[in-house]
């Protein structure tokens, strides 16, 4: 039995129907995984009082939520954080649970144009420093739209540091269509007044505030289209209906958001109020294409077709770009070294650049064989789903051993590749222990190879434990922290300022290592993190 009370951290009044609940804990929660509500729940009453009864022995994570306040983990230092997880044995009463929820913060602005007139219909975005492909990106964290007098208000943040943007989209514009000449239109405009998203100035956001004044005033600048067609390569026909998107290419700092289009029966396309800069013109179908089990029966009426293609954009528009497309690489290959009878592994080879949607994914057949159609030319990462305890031993492709390397699609050409399983992969556990010694539970842990960058990660459990299995043999450096954000959790950058704090581990093929950890505490990780900015 699980008994306690709800309360509001700003006023200290109980809080009704707020929902209280119990999920089974998995060292994966708040790493990778996705919230899961698997035990009992429960809904408090004027008192802010809650009940969970008839809770069956195990280990839990405790959670509360109420309409216009913040997610709280039980035992988490900050509210959308899970806490650490509770043991719960036979015939436990755990009372006097105490949640105090913290208000939602709230943002409120206005946006305007070059004269400070409100601009309605505007689309808002809230956004937050994520890090993704090996870089910083501004990932969205709310939107909303201006009202008829610009006025916008964005609420549910948990504190932080922000961004705010405004767009006008190209159809909500006054003036000419864009057609064959350049003109000045409304662009992405950051707070406060910088078109470049590397230059915008951060809001900082405390629990429960309402932060006022927020002016993003919408910047024009000259901007161009690309106009094109989609052309067939087998057949030098047009493509209809291909659906592509524009992604910016070498940039520090790279909106998550980018442009799409569709091209019409004839190929062609045409994408409005672009602005000067490098970019990846792709196809974004061949994503949900190629996840397609290449054994699928699914019937299609024609090939799928992808492709991709480098834009620069200067001091004027693209015109006449044509956008080849084909049925794109095969590669074909074998899984030997285990046997599945169930739960067959997927073999994934996905672009590692922040931003490109294009990838490819086959399950295994039960005779180790497997078939990755319509890939791009381009550089891929091999990612593939193991067995508990199971490992990649060696991967050749083309008769070469790329074993620890990206898979070159460069020339457009597919190839066999040949990946062999191990079932011996070493396991490394331990303990993670805070400041005073004592067991550290719900942290952070990584572990990744002396030398390289790709982690795995877990969270310690109620006895601050942690394993992790089928490691191939090697070095490896272990880290703990406590409150990590997913995002920075796989950031090798981020990672690199911690690793005079990492525990030394070396593991061999079907051994057993156990390491200490020393948990790093949040104080250093917002220290750290703001180098980051």
């Amino acid at each position: 039995m699980v008994e306690g009370r709800v309360f509001s951290a700003a006023t200290g009044a109980p809080l009704k129907k707020a929902a209280v609940w119990l999920e089974a804990f998995s060292p994966t929660r708040g790493v990778n995984g996705t919230p899961t509500v698997s035990g009992p729940a429960a809904t408090t009453d004027a008192n802010g009082h809650f009940l969970l009864d008839g809770v069956e022995p195990g280990s839990y994570l405790l959670s509360a939520q109420r309409t216009g306040y913040l997610d709280q983990g039980y035992g988490a230092r900050t509210p959308q954080i899970v806490g650490p997880p509770l043991k719960l044995s036979a015939g436990d009463r755990l009372t006097d649970v105490t949640f105090k929820l913290t208000p939602q913060s709230l943002v409120y602005g206005k946006v305007t144009d070059e004269d400070g007139d409100p601009v309605p219909n505007a689309q808002v975005e809230v956004l937050h420093s994520s890090y993704a492909g090996g870089r910083r990106q501004l990932a969205n964290t709310a939107t909303v739209n201006s009202q008829d007098d610009g006025s916008f208000v964005v609420g549910n943040l948990s504190p932080g540091r922000y961004y705010v943007s405004a767009t006008l989209r190209t159809a909500d514009q006054q003036g000419p269509p864009v057609r064959k000449t350049a003109r000045e239109s409304y662009v992405t405009t950051y707070f406060s007044n910088t078109a470049d998203p590397a230059a915008a100035v951060p809001v900082e956001i405390a629990a429960g505030a309402e932060v006022r004044g927020i002016e993003v005033r919408l910047r024009k600048s000259r901007v161009f289209h690309i106009r094109g067609r989609v052309v067939n390569t087998a057949n030098g026909t047009p493509a209809g209906r291909i659906f592509l998107h524009l992604v910016p290419r070498g940039e520090t700092v790279v909106p998550q958001t980018d442009v799409g289009i569709s091209s019409g029966n004839d190929g062609r396309f045409e994408l409005e109020g672009v602005l000067p800069g490098a970019y990846t013109l792709e196809t974004a179908e061949s994503l949900m294409i190629a996840m397609v089990d290449s054994q699928s029966e699914i019937p299609r009426a024609a090939p799928s077709l992808v492709g991709r293609v480098l834009v620069n954009v200067t001091d004027s528009d693209v015109e006449d770009l044509t956008m080849p497309v084909g049925e794109g690489a095969t590669v074909t290959g074998t899984v030997t070294g285990a046997s599945y009878p169930k739960d067959r592994p997927v073999v994934t080879l996905r672009r590692p650049e922040a931003g490109s949607t294009l990838s490819g994914s086959a399950q295994v057949t039960s005779d180790g064989a497997f078939q990755l159609r319509h890939l791009v030319p381009g550089v891929y990462a091999l990612d593939m789903t193991l067995p508990k305890g199971s490992y990649v031993k060696s991967v050749r492709f083309a008769g070469r051993e790329v074993t620890n390397e990206n898979i070159d699609l460069s020339s457009g050409a597919g190839g066999t590749m040949e990946i062999v399983v191990s079932k011996t992969g070493g396991t490394v556990w331990g303990t993670v222990r805070d400041g005073t010694g004592d067991p550290a539970r719900g942290a952070t842990v990584q572990l990744w190879p002396a030398d390289g960058e790709g982690a795995k990660a877990v969270k310690s459990d109620e006895g601050g434990e942690f394993q992790f299995n089928g490691l191939p043999p090697g070095d490896y450096r272990v880290a703990a922290w406590e409150d990590l954000d997913d995002d920075l959790a796989g950031y090798p950058p981020f990672r690199a300022l911690f690793a005079d704090q990492a525990a030394k581990v070396k593991s061999s093929d079907g051994g057993h290592e156990k390491v200490e950890v020393k948990l790093i505490p949040r104080e250093s990780v917002a220290v750290q993190a703001q180098k980051l900015k």
